[in-house]
């Protein structure tokens, strides 16, 4: 089986592409992972009995108030009257990653990868995958 093949790439020209595991590795962005899919990931276990006001717990319903929620964008809690997202609280809650980001990175380190490799796929600094290794190691002692 070959290992190149002449295909036309996005920019419409024709050129060799590999298809070996290192190459393909190179090629790996966020792009390729559906927003949708980690967010809802996310939110699964963030929340596992479904959307709640972070503060006050009472649920939250309402076609709008779901569409934000599910957005992470804020919303007013209609029980306690709190400004909140499905952030508050969590891992996200000020961070500048989306599920997506913080469900590669955290793959990726459960596979073992180099933080560097994982800083450079989910668009982050090094010391950025390190800080969200500690949070969770934290976080995992905490829930123990």
């Amino acid at each position: 089986m070959a290992q190149f093949r002449e295909v036309a790439n996005s920019e419409g020209l024709q050129g060799p592409v590999s298809w070996l595991p290192d190459d393909v590795v190179a090629e790996l962005s966020a792009r390729f992972f559906d927003a949708d899919t980690c967010t809802d990931w996310f939110l699964g276990r963030c929340y596992p009995d479904g959307p709640e006001c972070p503060r006050c717990g009472a649920p939250i319903t309402g076609e709008r108030a779901l569409a934000r929620w599910r957005a992470l964008q804020r919303l007013t809690c209609p029980h306690c009257g709190r400004k909140v997202k499905a952030t508050t609280g969590t891992l996200l809650q000020e961070a500048r990653i989306d599920p997506r980001q913080l469900f590669i990175a955290l793959s990726m380190l459960g596979l073992g990868a180099d933080p560097a490799a994982i800083a450079r796929i989910v668009g982050v600094t090094p010391a950025t995958v390190l800080t969200w290794r500690d949070k969770v190691r934290a976080l995992a002692e905490v829930c123990q």
